[in-house]
């Protein structure tokens, strides 16, 4: 669990440092609409829009391990 959490911290500091590097406004193209936008934005927009599909993913898909071991341990009857 220490090792989550030092590897998320990790890679929490590598992005605001490579974020913070990209500060550049930027011309935005979605469909039909244009507009321009800061690269720290659009690039934060997309690393929490992945977090957040990411969860759904593993909720989804998740490992039935988890399902498996709960049943196995349930008591003989």
């Amino acid at each position: 669990m220490r090792a989550k959490i030092v590897i998320v911290m990790i890679l929490v500091i590598l992005f605001t440092v490579f974020v913070s590097q990209n500060t550049d406004m930027i011309d935005v193209s979605v469909f039909l609409w244009k507009f321009q936008m800061s690269t720290i934005v659009l690039m934060s927009i997309s690393f929490f829009i992945g977090i957040i599909l990411g969860f759904i993913v593993s909720a989804i898909f998740g490992s039935p391990k988890k399902k498996i071991s709960n049943e196995t341990n349930a008591p003989v009857q």
